[in-house]
């Protein structure tokens, strides 16, 4: 085994396993499943990176200074539960890991292991890259340098008869990855717009009738829950999973702000979002609109409006129906 994945996966102790399988709901063989996948995964895709032109000399400016800080945080079950459980969109790390594709990645090692496996990869990320950053200051290393580590302990572990089973699924998620940043790609600047549709979607049905802090919170969380079970539920390499997997993520929201600044723009973000899938991807207009409208049904039936001290009030107000019906005819 390569000594920078078998360093991240040593970091994982059985006992650590065992809450994170109590904390996924899953067995924990499948956590070791994610877990063991998760290293070539995550060494792969820096390997690659650090190929091509620039890359290496690229990774090294990004490489984290406090690696043992890091380092450290992964050893705390409590602060790694917490780190991941906050995880949710862990979309800034492993976009940048991953690139364009992270989500349908993510989306193919989840549905393998049957949980969301984004928080966990967006723990062992950052870990990765601190393994790395310690390699490099230990040996002293240039860009040229690095990419040879990379290549070279990526070859070891792929070309272990061991690792087969392992390298088949991190391929066939390396795939799925590429398959969707070909697929982004060929959206350009309307790819913003289909991302940001959830997000305009929740804000559409929470603003309708406002329902204080405690409630816009339930509301949010109930949002991202069915855009998640959405994507889930998706095969792999669709767009509903390559878009969404991550749930709705900080980057989200603020392309949202930037293409709705009020309330009465919320309605023309989600037409556009519905009018680029049906221009890109029109076999998919059906579970993209579904994808949305699941999240706004989460939303409205989130908390309740009116009432007092949670006695009373109304399940989804008219208000809310309102904006349901609006986004029904929208679908059309």
């Amino acid at each position: 085994m390569s000594n920078l994945i078998q360093s991240l996966t040593s970091m994982i102790k059985p006992e650590t396993i065992a809450t994170l399988g109590r904390t996924f709901g899953v067995d924990t063989s499948k956590v070791e499943q994610a877990i063991g996948a998760a290293g070539p995964l995550l060494l792969g895709s820096v390997a690659r990176t650090a190929s091509a032109p620039g890359g290496a000399d690229s990774i090294l400016k990004s490489l984290p200074t406090d690696s043992d800080g890091i380092l450290g945080s992964i050893g705390n079950i409590g602060s790694m539960i917490g780190s991941m459980m906050n995880a949710g969109g862990s979309g800034g790390i492993l976009s940048s890991v991953f690139g364009a594709g992270s989500n349908a990645i993510t989306a193919r090692l989840s549905k393998a292991t049957g949980f969301n496996v984004t928080p966990l990869l967006g723990m062992l990320a950052p870990a990765m890259m601190s393994l790395i950053s310690k390699a490099v200051k230990r040996n002293g290393l240039d860009g040229a340098g690095l990419a040879s580590l990379l290549t070279n302990e990526q070859k070891e572990f792929s070309n272990n008869p061991a690792n087969a089973n392992t390298m088949s699924l991190v391929d066939t998620a390396m795939a799925a990855g590429d398959n969707a940043s070909a697929m982004i790609s060929s959206y350009g600047d309307a790819w913003t717009k289909v991302t940001a549709g959830p997000a305009a979607v929740l804000y559409m049905v929470a603003s309708a009738d406002m329902s204080g802090p405690i409630g816009s919170v339930k509301e949010a969380k109930a949002a991202n829950e069915a855009l998640l079970a959405a994507a889930m539920a998706a095969e792999p390499t669709s767009l509903v999973a390559a878009a969404f997997s991550g749930g709705i993520t900080k980057d989200q929201l603020t392309s949202l702000k930037t293409l709705a600044p009020n309330r009465e723009s919320l309605l023309t973000v989600v037409r556009d979002s519905i009018a680029a899938v049906k221009a890109h991807s029109p076999t998919e207009s059906k579970a993209f609109n579904d994808t949305l409208f699941s999240v706004a049904t989460a939303t409205a039936n989130a908390a309740k409006e009116g009432g007092f001290l949670g006695i009373g009030g109304t399940l989804v107000s008219q208000d809310e129906q309102q904006a349901l019906d609006t986004l029904k005819a929208a679908f059309a």
